[in-house]
């Protein structure tokens, strides 16, 4: 009876500890009650930021020693550089020990208390050395390859799954790394454990279904007569175009953008192109409103047309317009095109390769900012007896009215070849300090000639 008061007395003792306790200063403050330990290191009276160094340090000098399946002895790793996430548990310690804690406070009575070390994270240094341990090296290696299908051959066999010889490092350091946090002080390294098994194998499901989509589908031959610049869809581009279901029909919003590159790499108007003209002299001239143009939308739609039907397809882009003869990306005019050599200030029309008219001209004027626009063109219209009207008002000093009898615009209604019966002479360098306000002016006697040799859409080349 008097040992069962005792122990009644002891407990009622303790729980009146405990309650004082946790509502004293010691309880609510960011140090550890005296007298305890913590993974068996001496924490006593410590701040929080203090145990946690502590530990860490105490944790990061252990040695790890790793051991083949044998227990041969292969590498012992130490001076860790983890950090770990022991904050939360540290500043808990009290709450989840409280009853001992209060014992420790009041009577003295050690706290021996254990916490998670969870690594979160270890430095590059040790990270590097774990990696590059020896006997995770193998000479000539295997990388893991997973099966797939052979999309160069035209049978689209499957190319069988490689299993490799190669260690996974970042499993083995992530093995290492929960060792660490168990506080483990051996580790059996297991070499088959960390070899990568392939994800895909030959009789995979799904991969035996993308091979018989590919033999039903991907074999089509789509090509792109462009002349040198030809090219047909490969299998893996024919699969971009197509919806992801397998069912081999073209999705529209991956044509669109296929058609939008290709119109962005064959597009050759307005940019500046090479030039040999047939008087022999090379020059870099930019090709105005004169070329190749991919009509878009016209093109989405044969695009989408020709894959779904399933059949093989040779065809040009579907242009909105086009240059003389074969596609290229070198500027070719063709073998008729008239040559306004602005330097020479002379005019060439070369007809089927040959020279069938050639004169002196007078171009934009220089010194008043009306030169000519270079580029390549084409005549717009022919007209007879019109007057040119320009630079403003009547009133206006730039104003201008001018009747030619030969009107052979190129460049909208603005800028053309005409006759200038107001001119004695050509040629030379008129143009610099008293030229046209931008268009070729011609000798009167010989305007007539080439309006007759010429017609609507013939090519004019302007070049200095």
């Amino acid at each position: 009876m008097i040992l069962a008061a005792v122990v009644v007395f002891a407990a009622a003792a303790a729980g009146v500890a405990t309650i004082i306790y946790a509502a004293s200063d010691d309880y609510r403050s960011d140090s550890l009650p005296d007298g305890i330990s913590i993974n068996g290191v001496d924490c006593s009276g410590m701040t929080y930021v203090e145990a946690e160094k502590v530990l860490t340090d105490t944790q990061n000098a252990r040695h790890l020693q790793v051991v083949g399946k044998l227990g041969e002895t292969l590498t012992d790793y130490s001076d860790f550089g983890c950090t770990y996430s022991i904050g939360d548990e540290l500043k808990n310690v009290k709450k989840d020990h409280i009853f001992e804690a209060a014992l420790g406070h009041y009577f003295h009575i050690p706290l021996n208390a254990q916490i998670a070390m969870n690594v979160d994270k270890c430095s590059d240094d040790f990270a590097n050395r774990v990696k590059s341990s020896s006997f995770l090296k193998r000479d000539n290696t295997i990388e893991t390859q997973d099966a797939y299908v052979d999309m160069e051959d035209p049978a689209f066999p499957i190319i069988p799954e490689v299993f490799g010889t190669k260690t996974d490092e970042e499993a083995y350091l992530n093995d290492i790394l929960h060792a660490i946090s168990m506080g483990s002080s051996r580790f059996v390294y297991d070499e088959d454990a960390y070899r990568t098994a392939p994800e895909v194998r030959s009789d995979d499901p799904d991969l035996l279904k993308f091979q018989a989509y590919c033999q039903n589908y991907l074999g089509q031959k789509i090509s792109y007569e462009l002349g040198n610049e030809s090219f047909t869809l490969s299998p893996k581009e024919l699969d971009n175009l197509m919806k992801d279901d397998y069912s081999g029909e073209a999705d529209p919003e991956k044509v669109a953008a296929f058609v939008s590159g290709l119109k962005a790499e064959y597009d050759i108007v307005g940019a500046d192109r090479e030039f040999t003209s047939f008087t022999g002299k090379s020059f870099t001239v930019n090709s105005g409103d004169y070329g190749w143009v991919v009509d878009e939308e016209g093109e989405t739609a044969q695009l989408e047309k020709d894959i779904n039907s399933h059949k093989d397809v040779e065809r040009e882009p579907v242009w909105s317009q086009k240059g003389n003869g074969e596609y290229s990306k070198i500027l070719e005019l063709g073998d008729t095109y008239i040559d306004v050599d602005i330097t020479k200030q002379h005019v060439y029309y070369f007809e089927k390769g040959k020279k069938k008219f050639d004169c002196d001209c007078v171009t934009g004027c220089v010194a008043a900012g009306h030169s000519t626009p270079t580029g390549v063109f084409d005549i717009k219209d022919k007209a007879r007896n019109v007057t040119l009207k320009g630079g403003g008002k009547k009133k206006d000093k730039t104003y201008y009215e001018s009747f030619v009898k030969y009107w052979m615009p190129f460049l909208g209604y603005s800028y053309g070849l005409h006759d200038a019966s107001w001119r004695s002479k050509f040629g030379g360098d008129i143009y610099k300090y008293s030229g046209s306000h931008g268009c070729v002016n011609l000798p009167p006697a010989k305007t007539p000639e080439l309006y007759d040799m010429i017609s609507v859409g013939t090519i004019v080349v302007i070049h200095k």
